[in-house]
């Protein structure tokens, strides 16, 4: 399997009405051999802030637990793609 050789698709969904929560991306990361989806990181925007990407998490008792991680330059890479697609969209609105 080669990891390194891969695509990222991502699709942007805009909610109807907004809170701190602005859109939603579903990835596609695509491998040689197949592909994997990430269905549901969420584009959050606060007052005063920037937006930023939130993985998917189920909600515990107290907090939320990840559903999915991704750490260095992979993470890096899908964090990118998500918000060029975002603002790219946004743009197109």
């Amino acid at each position: 399997m080669l990891l390194n050789s891969r695509k990222i698709k991502v699709e942007i969904r805009f909610l109807e009405n907004p809170g701190s929560v602005r859109a939603y991306a579903d990835v596609t990361l695509i491998f040689t051999d197949g592909e994997l989806q990430l269905i549901g990181c969420a584009i959050v925007a606060q007052p005063g802030k920037g937006p930023f990407v939130a993985y998917p998490a189920n909600r515990g008792n107290r907090r939320y637990f990840p559903v999915v991680a991704a750490k260095g330059d992979l993470h890096k890479e899908i964090i990118n793609e998500i918000m060029r697609a975002y603002e790219a969209a946004k743009a197109r609105k």
